[in-house]
């Protein structure tokens, strides 16, 4: 990958981001993407305008030469947002590649040359830049960013640093708990102002001149979409007596994959009891995996993962209550 495309960086180290993916026409690089299970990638929508010739390396570090653990897949399918919006602002700006074989993990798997560090930059100071671009390109005139902002930014005011031109696609990540060796995806790069071009004096600039932090699909948002629809009826309960299960048929194993959120209501006067009658998820001891989330209000949520059942949860003073059952794409236990 050229210097160019990323802003401010440094040269990654050989193996330190096994989950990138590189996009290629005829033999150029011109997306990145991010490997979701064996044989599915994430990228960004606006990366595809024709399949035609378009190929998927895992493995490539150094593109000027035939790396040692090299994979390079074709696409069997891609899933585009339903909701995809080209014009800027960009909107849903993701979509998902099938590849045509499986990906052999393990190993190193190496895959790009060039890594760079961004602060996120707080929501509402996110919404305003977007408002000053989105100005520029109306004459001028400030307009209110679109309700269904699906974005995030990351960057700093000064630029300086910033992902570029064939940077696309690509994820944004983060360490997950103290230890940092489990990386989490927050978001996929969507579009950016001037690359590495400072955003913070927006307003007193002509519009030709303004800049913007990265721009990034937020993957938070539209992780129902990502994962799938539930493969069991999901919901509002809202009966004095509810049954919520997963997988439907006793004896199965649930779907890996998946995201499925109850929503329990009981009238005033009532709290709710949650009784568990069967509990096999994937064990870990963080629940970084397979699990199943509690949410009351803005309280702390419970999570709960492993073969152990649950005691009786008795939501004191509580009408409402979310249930959200969340799998990965390895394992999977009875539910």
């Amino acid at each position: 990958v050229s210097s160019l495309r990323v802003v401010g960086g440094t040269e990654a180290m050989y193996g330190s981001h096994p989950w990138l993916v590189s996009l290629q026409n005829r033999g150029s690089h011109f997306c990145g993407g991010s490997i979701l299970s064996d044989c599915w990638i994430m990228t960004a929508a606006h990366c595809f305008t024709s399949l035609s010739g378009v190929r998927v390396l895992v493995g490539e570090f150094d593109q000027r030469v035939h790396d040692e653990e090299e994979q390079v897949f074709l696409v069997k399918s891609v899933s585009v947002h339903e909701k995809y919006n080209p014009a800027l602002p960009m909107n849903y700006d993701i979509a998902l590649i099938e590849l045509n074989q499986r990906i052999q993990m393990g190993g190193c798997l190496p895959m790009v040359l060039r890594e760079v560090h961004l602060d996120l930059v707080d929501r509402a100071k996110c919404k305003y830049v977007l408002q000053t671009l989105k100005g520029s390109m109306m004459n001028q005139r400030l307009v209110r960013p679109q309700p269904s902002m699906t974005v995030l930014c990351a960057g700093p005011e000064t630029g300086g640093r910033d992902a570029c031109q064939g940077d696309s696609g690509g994820p944004l990540v983060c360490p997950a708990g103290s230890e940092g060796h489990r990386w989490v995806a927050l978001g996929v790069t969507s579009w950016g102002k001037g690359c590495g071009r400072s955003w913070g004096n927006n307003s007193s600039r002509p519009p030709s001149k303004r800049g913007s932090p990265g721009i990034f699909t937020d993957v938070r948002l539209l992780l129902p979409w990502i994962k799938g629809l539930c493969s069991v009826r999901d919901g509002p309960v809202s009966d004095i007596n509810g049954v919520i299960k997963n997988p439907r048929l006793h004896g199965d194993r649930y779907d890996n994959n998946r995201l499925c959120l109850w929503s329990i209501s009981v009238p005033p006067g009532y709290s709710i009891l949650l009784e568990f009658d069967l509990f096999d998820l994937e064990n870990d001891s963080y629940c970084r995996y397979d699990r199943l989330t509690v949410s009351v209000g803005s309280h702390r949520p419970v999570i709960f993962c492993g073969s152990v059942l649950p005691g009786p949860v008795l939501l004191n003073n509580s009408h409402n209550a979310t249930l959200l059952f969340s799998s990965d794409v390895s394992r999977a236990g009875s539910g």
